[in-house]
């Protein structure tokens, strides 16, 4: 009886997890459409939505959701920035910069997961350290796809966003803390 009831909970707590992770993946599929189609670059929510998942999920769910998230656009259902799906978007200029954002979430995560003391701290860093591979990642990506140099891609892509990227890791700290005070010990 004891490993029956075991076993139930075990199902539970997965079937929760599933859950909670598809509830982060709609998410950043509604913070994503959060626009100022600003070119090259949109300016959206999105970087603020994975920041968020990195911070309140387990690092493999952290990935998953955002995985899924890049899948749904991949398949071309309408959920990255203006409202745009389809693999072109993961291959077109801002491709780098979304094929970063799994990886961003499961670092933000692990960072946090693994920090025994100063965990408000440790997510800082682990979302800067996520922010910085983005990026790298997209800019790399971005002057390729240009065909334009490293800098010239970083004045156009990166310099511009450092301010509201910095607002986004304050925002995402500050709102996770709660959440995961509020909401997920309830869960």
């Amino acid at each position: 009886m004891e490993s029956v009831q075991k076993s139930v909970n075990k199902q539970s707590l997965r079937t929760k997890n599933v859950v909670i992770t598809g509830m982060f993946t709609a998410v950043i599929c509604v913070m994503s459409q959060i626009s100022i189609p600003i070119q090259p670059i949109p300016f959206t929510l999105a970087l603020f939505a994975i920041f968020l998942t990195g911070a309140l999920l387990a690092p493999r769910y952290a990935f998953f959701s955002v995985l899924c998230y890049l899948l749904l656009g991949t398949f071309g259902l309408p959920v990255f920035a203006g409202f745009k799906g389809g693999l072109q978007n993961l291959v077109g200029m801002t491709g780098g910069y979304l094929a970063a954002y799994p990886i961003m979430a499961l670092i933000t995560s692990l960072v946090y997961s693994r920090a025994k003391k100063y965990k408000t701290i440790s997510l800082v860093i682990g979302m800067l350290i996520s922010l910085v591979i983005c990026y790298v990642i997209g800019t790399l990506w971005f002057s390729y796809v240009a065909n334009t140099s490293f800098y010239k891609a970083l004045t156009l892509c990166v310099f511009p966003f450092i301010p509201f990227d910095l607002v986004k890791i304050a925002l995402a700290t500050s709102v996770g803390s709660v959440i995961r005070k509020t909401v997920l010990k309830q869960l």
